[in-house]
């Protein structure tokens, strides 16, 4: 001990804390400066994927599917002092750079009938409205074959405008437009009448608003509750402000090391400055436990920092290597912004690693004076002994009752569900759920799905046999009951035809003819046909608004409708699914892939770690059963509570792996040393839940403190994420404290009849 004593070299504390001064005010100058908040859901997706190469040549020919959707509702809605405010708000919103066009019954076009043919028309011309009754403009607006289920109610009750982006990458861009919506009805007086506003743009806008709500809020308060409970186990003065600058030396630069990679700053990396103070804090506490073994030694500075940094250093380094490899297990997942979060967690715990035992000891060789308290880690340390004592009496026991609950709770992992429903990432209560609600009762659902029609060549769409396919197919997906709404070139022909034939009813359907046909599409001079079909006529679509939100739900129907057309192929066209649902969809089989993945790789790295520490497979797999059993908890927890696999939840696995380990191997290691100083299996195993237990429960109640403090987040997938990781690290220290002991104390039983079995034969051949 000694000669390790003597190698540790400390650094001079006024390079520490020049060192550090200088690293947090870079840091700070950096995330203050540089960083870069964005939410978008194209950001979740493998740039080689399929669904992203599909949507980039959609997006080549047309518009995007994306919309901000504003209801509006009351008594005068057709009245021409409202008409006339509306249409300035669509005018100013078309004016806004961001904002590809701007749908409402104001602008809307209208296929009529004429003398010689027909005419595109404004379904309600505001330049005309005294030239109409509020009666006659509702009629009008109600008997339009399109704007039912997207610009105005089915019964008529209310109007609303339909914002299209031009194709953003950010979710600050998506904010902005939803800002300009605000601002342009608060500039005409009608907020009384505005009474939803929804859709995609404004989902990706709710959902950073609730990204940055909570990093203001979580990290001050995870770093808050931190500090009080180094307060309540330290109790002093010096440690307690040297944690408190230790947090901020990991976080700060943690987050400057996204803004020097280059990558925004999203809802899944929101939970890493929260994980990162833990995590700094729990290897402090383990330092700290050291250090106080040490002043009961009756050692003096610097000589008792550095004793109490040999003791725990071996074990610390693993730790870090452990939590790493789980974070780093991230980076195998295909979801960017989960690969961004192992990136940065490996960066932050290599921080930790060097910050508590680089920059702190020399603080603490400096300022740290004095006796310290024993309430914290003395209560913490009994309920370790008790606990593991218990196990290490009834070993075989304890083992068998985990077994039977593990068996028992099989049946609950059936119920965990893989989805992602950014909709209900957000309470009942909030603006954006009630506005959703109000759309979808009154108009159509607001997401959007695109079957994609690709034809053999230029005009191949000219033809009417080709479209009445197309016509029977669009037919048949809307009676779908996830399907609202339905709008496709062939309904845009359909009125031309009808139109054309004087508005008879006879003649709403497809020309009987290709040259009729051909006749109709060049008279035309509209906007909307080009947003079905493209100039060669060798590419249509058919957009579909569906009324669910979740991955799963939304996959379900892409899966019946590609069903549908292998069973009814279409003859010389070729068929694709695309739209926002489409990424959604996509965005299920990327979960279950990362969450295997990620698992996979946590295992195997900690597993060699493990062994490569204790020089045996058979102490890696006892130490890593305990931390196994912790997972598949969760998994039952969210079988019971109904929390689904998303984003925030398939990080779980990897986090609450690569820190429960770090316990064990601080208890597995104190028992190695005692072993190897010739301590009996029993005395070593009770001598190192009685003294490391102590910083092991008191680590387990830090993290759990404050992870349950994300509970309290209003956007539902962090509050899972906080829920979860406080469950998994409490059950994982409580397996821990009773199935290290008792797995420990079988193998040695195992070990001890072995060895007595080959003594006894020894003896009996000597006999013979």
């Amino acid at each position: 001990m000694a000669s390790q004593i003597l190698k540790w070299r400390l650094l001079p504390w006024q390079i520490t804390v020049a060192l550090i001064v200088v690293v947090n005010l870079a840091s700070i100058i950096l995330v203050a400066r540089y960083i870069h908040f964005n939410n978008a859901l194209e950001l979740y997706f493998p740039v080689d994927s399929r669904a992203v190469a599909m949507e980039q040549s959609l997006r080549k020919e047309f518009p995007n599917d994306e919309l901000l959707i504003a209801v509006f509702a009351g008594p005068d809605l057709y009245a021409a002092d409202f008409l006339s405010k509306f249409d300035r708000v669509t005018q100013q919103l078309q004016k806004h750079k961001l904002v590809d066009r701007v749908f409402a019954v104001t602008n809307a076009d209208h296929i009529a009938a004429t003398d010689d043919g027909f005419a595109v028309e404004t379904l309600i011309d505001p330049k005309t409205l005294a030239q109409s009754t509020p009666e006659m403009r509702r009629a009008r607006a109600l008997a339009d074959r399109f704007a039912p289920g997207l610009l105005v109610a089915k019964d008529g009750s209310a109007l609303a405008i339909a914002v299209r982006p031009i194709l953003l990458q950010e979710s600050t861009q998506r904010h902005e437009i939803k800002s300009e919506l605000y601002r342009a009805v608060k500039t005409v007086g009608l907020e009384k009448h505005l009474v939803a506003v929804a859709g995609t743009v404004a989902l990706e806008s709710a959902g950073m608003l609730s990204m940055l709500a909570d990093s203001a809020a979580l990290i001050p308060l995870t770093m808050a509750i931190g500090i009080g409970l180094l307060v309540w186990v330290v109790g002093r003065p010096a440690p307690v402000i040297i944690g408190a600058v230790a947090m901020m030396t990991v976080v700060l630069p943690s987050l400057a090391v996204l803004v020097v990679i280059g990558k925004p700053f999203t809802f899944v990396m929101a939970m890493v400055p929260p994980l990162l103070s833990a995590y700094t804090i729990a290897t402090l506490l383990h330092l700290y436990a050291s250090l106080q073994r040490a002043r009961q030694a009756k050692l003096r500075r610097p000589r008792r920092v550095i004793r109490a940094i040999s003791d725990v250093h071996k074990a610390a380094l693993f730790n870090v290597l452990t939590t790493g490899a789980g974070m780093a297990s991230l980076i195998f997942t295909p979801i960017p912004p989960i690969q961004v979060f192992g990136f940065v967690g490996v960066a932050g715990v290599a921080l930790v690693y060097l910050v508590v035992f680089h920059l702190v000891p020399p603080l603490l060789v400096k300022w740290d004076k004095g006796p310290w308290p024993q309430r914290g880690f003395r209560s913490t340390g009994k309920v370790a002994f008790a606990i593991a004592g218990f196990s290490m009496r009834h070993a075989g026991l304890t083992l068998i009752t985990c077994t039977i609950a593990i068996i028992l709770a099989v049946p609950l992992l059936a119920k965990v569900q893989v989805e992602t429903d950014f909709i209900k990432f957000f309470p009942d209560s909030h603006g954006l759920s009630r506005s959703t609600k109000i759309v979808e009762q009154n108009l159509s659902g607001v997401i959007g799905v695109e079957v994609v029609f690709d034809g053999a060549g230029r005009d191949s769409l000219k033809r009417v046999e080709t479209l009445r396919a197309i016509q029977a197919f669009q037919k048949w997906v809307a009676t779908l009951p996830q399907v609202d709404r339905t709008v496709s070139m062939v309904d845009m022909v359909e009125e031309m035809n009808w139109a054309f034939h004087g508005e008879e009813v006879r003649y709403r359907a497809l020309p009987e003819s290709d040259k009729l046909l051909s006749q109709l599409l060049l008279v035309y001079d509209g906007r909307d046909l080009s947003e079905f079909v493209n100039r060669e006529y060798q590419r249509t679509r058919i957009a579909l608004s569906v009324n669910v939100h979740g991955a799963s739900a939304i996959g379900e129907v892409i899966d019946t409708i590609r069903t549908h057309l292998q069973q009814h192929p279409i003859p010389g066209l070729k068929v694709e699914i695309a739209g926002y649902g489409r990424l959604f969809s996509d965005m299920q089989d990327l979960l279950v892939i990362g969450q295997i993945k990620s698992f996979g790789w946590a295992f195997a790295l900690i597993f060699v770690l493990l062994m490569l520490l204790f020089r045996s497979p058979i102490a890696a797999l006892i130490c890593l059963i305990p931390n196994l059993a912790p997972l598949y908890f969760i998994i039952v927890v969210m079988g019971v509570t109904g929390i689904p696999l998303d984003m925030a939840t398939s990080v779980i696995a990897g986090v609450v792996l690569g820190i429960t380990v770090d316990d064990t191997i601080h208890l597995y290691h104190s028992y190695q040393h005692r072993l190897q100083h010739g301590a009996s299996p029993t005395f070593a195993l009770a001598r190192s839940f009685e003294a490391s237990g102590r910083a092991v429960l008191a680590v387990t109640l830090v993290l759990v403190s404050q992870f349950t403090l994300i509970i309290g987040s209003e956007f539902k997938p962090t509050a899972n994420f906080g829920m979860l990781a406080a469950i998994g690290l409490l059950s994982g220290q409580m397996l821990e404290l009773l199935l290290l002991p008792a797995l420990i104390v079988l193998w040695h039983k195992q070990q001890m009849w072995r060895n007595n079995k080959t003594l006894r034969a020894v003896q009996a051949r000597r006999q013979q």
